[in-house]
């Protein structure tokens, strides 16, 4: 190359060198920034129907909420059945949550708004993750304290914290997610209610049409007297709206702590037959339920879980109280 060439190149090369830095510093510089209004998580909208689990823990209690073949279950729970609506209703507040005031990013003053991390005693925050059907990461943040109109967020991984625009409720009681109510059948349906307790004591009553208004006691003794035409009406009222309060695996009673044994039917034919036992300081029920019964109650929705012969309750006292009546309960004093 000769002398000239080179000088030729040289000033080329200084010139493209001049070039690029004065574009450089010309150039607009673009920061990563969150603008008020924008939607937190951006993804979560389209995934919606891939989202397969729900994870909330707030130190104190941790609820698993995932999805299998027959819909959403509590895993935390024995796979009992979940409230779809519920599940529904919270996936979409938190695809709706957008960013609206940033706050603090000092780990120190995280306490203030609830969004330290939930290994305290309080439980008051609350660490959420939702997951897809692989088992991959759609989004993982810290709740912290309501507000009217919003909450305090912290996204894992950030230290900048956010109040929002768009309330969300994540319960952490298992109750606020499951399926709670195992029947729901009105009392009118009722055409048979027979009990059969501990002391080997029976109560039986019937009403024998459907239109009739109220119950008789069909096993009562020569020479008594109800205290009232219709003292056994409430009985029917069992199976009305009834909820739990705990469920857990099926537990089988013994004859040493069985307490009641309740057998109600249907002028459809339907029987259900229930045991109420005790175990420690609590009183449990089963349902047993022929598979005939079972269908209709299923075809009617009168009935919540599929597989209830697989579960054992704990009922509300008043519930337990209704079934504990004994023949000379309802019978005029001597």
């Amino acid at each position: 190359m000769s002398e000239k060439s080179f000088i030729h190149l040289l000033i080329l090369t200084l010139v493209l060198l001049v070039a690029a830095t004065i574009s450089s510093l010309i150039q607009p510089k673009f920061e990563t920034k969150v603008n008020r209004g924008e939607l937190i998580f951006q993804n979560l909208n389209s995934e919606l129907n891939n989202i397969s689990k729900i994870e909330i823990d707030n130190g104190l209690n941790k609820i698993v909420i995932g999805k299998n073949q027959t819909g959403w279950v509590m895993e935390n729970k024995y796979n009992y059945k979940v409230k779809d609506d519920v599940v529904k209703e919270n996936l979409i507040q938190i695809a709706r949550l957008r960013f609206f005031e940033k706050k603090t990013e000092n780990p120190s003053l995280y306490s203030r708004i609830d969004l330290h991390y939930p290994n305290d005693e309080e439980g008051n925050s609350k660490l959420i993750l939702i997951l897809n059907q692989n088992n991959e990461k759609l989004s993982e943040f810290i709740q912290g304290k309501v507000k009217k109109n919003g909450i305090y967020i912290k996204k894992s991984g950030d230290k900048s914290t956010w109040l929002t625009t768009g309330l969300l409720s994540m319960p952490i009681d298992d109750n606020d997610w499951l399926e709670t109510k195992i029947f729901d059948i009105k009392n009118e349906e009722i055409e048979k209610i027979k009990l059969k307790h501990a002391d080997k004591s029976i109560l039986l009553v019937s009403k024998k049409k459907k239109e009739n208004e109220n119950f008789v006691i069909d096993n009562l003794p020569k020479g008594e007297t109800p205290k009232s035409d219709l003292i056994a009406n409430f009985l029917s009222y069992f199976l009305s709206n009834l909820t739990f309060e705990d469920v857990i695996e099926r537990k089988e009673a013994i004859k040493e702590n069985f307490i009641t044994e309740a057998e109600f039917e249907l002028f459809n034919d339907i029987v259900i037959n229930t045991i109420v036992f005790k175990d420690g300081d609590n009183k449990w029920i089963n349902f047993n339920i022929d598979e005939n019964s079972n269908q209709k109650l299923k075809n009617d929705n009168l009935i919540q879980v599929s597989d209830i012969g697989n579960w054992t309750y704990k009922l509300s006292k008043t519930k337990y109280n209704t079934i504990d009546t004994k023949l000379k309960d309802l019978l005029v004093e001597d």
